[in-house]
């Protein structure tokens, strides 16, 4: 972790003066972006908050990810709470100069996860059954690629991935979703200054808990993301019409360290 925490020079501002309270590592994420209509998410986002907007849109973004390795700064890894899958709706706004990213819902398959979540934080986590499984394509392969730690994280265009999500709570046909994706292409970081660095580098999250706005500082390095591709057959996770195809971004695997919520 000491290593991680020495990596600040891609931060838009300083890593927090507390520890560190808690390290996941985030695999197989994909993130899907669309542009939206800013007056309908304005409406959905507590005024305290400033919507923040590309060229006059407002985005919301689709990520369905496994989270593994899942454990407080100082205890091991528990068996059986290290890990499960989330699938997160979120837009994008910011405060007090901070950018930063507000969540319409967590989904996850973990209900002690959930159940803290939503009761120490007021972040919106909902139960949900959900599965992960790898995935054949058809179509020639890509070239291999070796990850920087030489060890493979390879990929072949002819793999991929579904990942369902049937919310427990609500209304049944609402937080539904079924995808297949995979990614394209060698991974890569995005060029600063492009919607695609706006809409994933992002260092904090906020929430709101008795009238309060909360920041959540969170830290890793840039993302390397590849292109990707998806197929989605059910989607009714969002609370505003999406207009068009998504952005689509992949990144293998992310180690994530996250700081306690502060009141901003």
């Amino acid at each position: 972790m000491d290593e991680l925490l020495k990596e600040t020079a891609h931060r838009p501002y300083p890593l927090p003066d507390a520890p560190w309270l808690m390290t996941q590592t985030w695999e197989n994420l994909l993130f899907m972006h669309w542009p939206v209509d800013a007056a309908l998410v304005r409406e959905l986002v507590p005024v305290e908050l400033e919507l923040d907007t590309w060229d006059g849109e407002a985005w919301i973004s689709i990520s369905p990810f496994q989270v593994k390795h899942q454990r407080f700064r100082i205890l091991p890894e528990i068996p059986m709470l290290n890990e499960y899958l989330e699938l997160n709706v979120r837009t994008y706004v910011k405060r007090n100069g901070k950018q930063g990213v507000w969540f319409f819902s967590l989904d996850a398959n973990l209900a002690p996860a959930v159940f803290a979540a939503n009761g120490l934080l007021a972040l919106p986590y909902k139960n949900a059954e959900m599965s992960f499984d790898k995935e054949d394509h058809p179509g020639e392969a890509l070239k291999m690629y070796e990850g920087k730690d030489g060890a493979g994280a390879n990929f072949n265009k002819k793999k991929g991935f579904r990942f369902m999500n049937s919310r427990i709570t609500g209304e049944d046909w609402f937080g539904r979703f079924d995808c297949s994706y995979r990614p394209v292409s060698e991974p890569g970081l995005c060029q600063s200054g492009t919607l695609e660095h706006w809409l994933i580098e992002r260092y904090c999250l906020f929430t709101t808990r008795d009238g309060k706005v909360l920041r959540g500082d969170i830290h890793h390095l840039p993302w390397d993301v590849s292109a990707a591709e998806a197929s989605v057959s059910v989607n009714t996770m969002c609370p505003v019409p999406l207009p068009r195809e998504p952005l689509l971004q992949y990144c293998e695997s992310k180690k994530v360290l996250m700081f306690p919520f502060v009141e901003d």
